[in-house]
């Protein structure tokens, strides 16, 4: 069996796991780009070798089918290319996984994906037999992709995976950097992947932190956190205390959790217009990624738990 094909296999059987945390929240979409896009550079790495491989193969041709058969393997190629630009799909369908704008997200980062394999195609249609130029504006905007999704995972607990999945993407696609990013090794695709299944794997074992004993408002913060990422946690961040400020709430949201308006820890038991600021927009905002009993889950006092008269989501964008 193709060692691409075991590896997404492996790599299905890690994310299946994963899937029952998931399920509920709006991690779902990026989930299935990311089962897509392992199980699409796996099938598609099946299809042939690389151009030297198969010009070695068929030296004793004739001038016309030894230029037929590179066609063909251009061809592959640019699918082959198509399908490793499908790595940055689910970190784009990340930065909209918020309800209700969400589903249409989808679409935006389908049509990223053409705008990034336009070229390849664009060659084979116009002028086949040619190697696609995948040089320029896009291969630095996929450098940049790499590092700002790294970066997202790297600002969770969940750092050294964002080091690993930064890695396996810099293989995919690296045949498509800037040129001087090029690594000249012949089985990137098979490193890439084992990075991306290392990643997973580190992310199922490393330990986590024990938050029984911290307050539930932090609880929830820090699990959505490590959860979603830099990206959309720093947002929820800036989206508080610019609320806060506005209508002078005697409360402020940090990387680590609540504090007072002075920075001091919240007292044991919260105001009456504290909880109720919790309940109305901060659990709100969070409503918008996460069902309700994830919440409900993370909340052990019974009087701070979302029921139906106090659960009402503001979807608005």
């Amino acid at each position: 069996m193709d060692l691409g094909l075991l590896l997404a296999v492996a790599a299905t059987i890690l994310l299946g796991m994963a899937l029952r945390n998931i399920r509920a929240t709006t991690l779902f979409a990026p989930w299935c780009w990311l089962l897509v896009t392992l199980w699409s550079i796996a099938l598609t790495h099946t299809l042939g070798g690389d151009s030297q491989q198969i010009t070695d193969r068929h030296s004793g041709l004739s001038p016309e089918r030894l230029l037929e058969s590179a066609r063909q393997q251009y061809w592959i190629e640019a699918i082959q290319f198509a399908s490793h630009a499908l790595v940055f799909c689910p970190f784009i369908s990340l930065l909209g996984a918020r309800r209700p704008q969400n589903k249409m997200w989808e679409f935006i980062v389908f049509s990223l994906w053409l705008v990034l394999i336009l070229p390849a195609f664009e060659t084979m249609l116009l002028h086949p037999g040619q190697l696609p130029d995948t040089q320029g504006i896009r291969a630095w905007f996929m450098l940049i992709l790499i590092g700002v999704s790294a970066l997202n995972i790297v600002l969770s607990r969940f750092w050294i995976s964002g080091i690993l999945i930064g890695a396996s993407q810099f293989l995919l696609v690296n045949p498509n950097l800037p040129n001087w990013a090029h690594l000249n090794y012949s089985h990137a695709m098979e490193a890439g992947l084992s990075l991306a299944i290392l990643s997973f794997l580190i992310a199922f074992i490393q330990p986590k932190p024990d938050r029984s004993r911290i307050r539930e408002e932090d609880r929830v913060w820090l699990d959505y956190r490590d959860m979603f990422g830099g990206m959309w946690a720093l947002r929820i961040k800036e989206r508080i205390n610019q609320s806060a400020v506005m209508y002078d709430w005697d409360l402020r949201l940090t990387w680590a959790g609540f504090v007072t308006a002075d920075g001091l820890e919240l007292p044991e038991e919260l105001p009456e217009g504290t909880q109720q600021v919790l309940h109305q927009h901060f659990y709100n905002l969070m409503r918008k990624f996460v069902a309700r009993d994830w919440i409900n889950i993370r909340l052990k006092h019974p009087r701070s738990k979302l029921t139906d008269e106090t659960d009402k989501p503001d979807l608005k964008p």
